[in-house]
């Protein structure tokens, strides 16, 4: 049974988070773009539904309905998909298709131990491009390889994590624009508090084209909270504003996480 104080601290934090100043499809719930180096327990599910608005100055909007379901294979292996269902806003023109399919696997090569809680893990991933092009959602029509390296140091109460990833970026023949493959980074850190049922996140995270068709780095900070509803059930929410202008001017990720086996 949730207590009123419980009640009460939960929406102070909605409240908080949303007015602390995102554009990668995937990442590990709550963040934005940071993945954990931690992988499921073996035979354990995690099925993360979300809803996320982005807003631009340039009277574009946003909205994507996203799902993901990740599988603990074995101890230090995950296998996950994500797909996405995209509704868009430009100049009172509306749009709305099914987004990108994402394949990843997470290997964990160093398990965190109480002398050394660091824990290091790389991840795989594909993009099929289901999305086809579409100038709109900013997709290419063509399939994208990534790798992910990613290290989670524990601090108590605090986890840091930090991801470095490359992409080789697939370019469609109807794209005007050549697309370097891209490079990306994130810091993201995790607060448990005291109450044990609400856990703070915060991250900031950028990526940047190579080669000759580079162009300005993309930078964004945002904040986030998980409720721990049920033991297997949790609740999260997310913001995060763009630094420069190619990003979204704020940001907004409600979603659920749900545990099974």
């Amino acid at each position: 049974m949730i207590t009123d104080r419980r009640k009460a601290l939960f929406a102070f934090v909605l409240l908080l988070v949303m007015v602390v100043p995102v554009e990668f499809s995937w990442a590990e719930r709550p963040f934005l773009a940071t993945e954990r180096a931690i992988p499921l327990e073996r035979g354990r599910y995690r099925l993360d539904n979300g809803i996320a608005i982005e807003h631009f100055s340039s009277q574009k909007n946003q909205t994507s309905l996203t799902s993901e379901l990740r599988y603990g294979h074995s101890q230090n292996l995950e296998l996950g998909l994500f797909t996405s269902y995209l509704f868009g806003e430009e100049n009172s023109d509306h749009k709305n298709h099914i987004g990108d399919i994402f394949l990843k696997s997470k290997i964990r090569f160093l398990k965190g131990r109480e002398s050394n809680p660091l824990s290091i893990s790389g991840q795989l991933f594909i993009k099929l491009p289901t999305a086809g092009f579409d100038a709109t959602f900013n997709t290419s029509g063509e399939p994208d390889v990534g790798v992910l390296a990613i290290a989670s140091k524990e601090f108590i109460p605090l986890t840091a994590h930090i991801n470095l990833g490359y992409t080789l970026i697939g370019n469609s023949p109807r794209d005007q624009k050549i697309r370097g493959d891209m490079l990306s980074y994130a810091l993201g850190m995790d607060f448990t508090t005291r109450e044990e049922f609400l856990t703070l996140v915060l991250e900031a995270f950028g990526r940047k084209e190579t080669g000759n068709a580079a162009t300005n780095g993309l930078w964004s900070v945002a904040g986030g909270a998980i409720y721990q509803a049920e033991k297997d059930t949790a609740f999260d929410i997310s913001t995060g504003v763009g630094l420069n202008h190619n990003q979204p001017d704020y940001s907004i990720n409600f979603g659920m996480i749900y545990l099974f086996q």
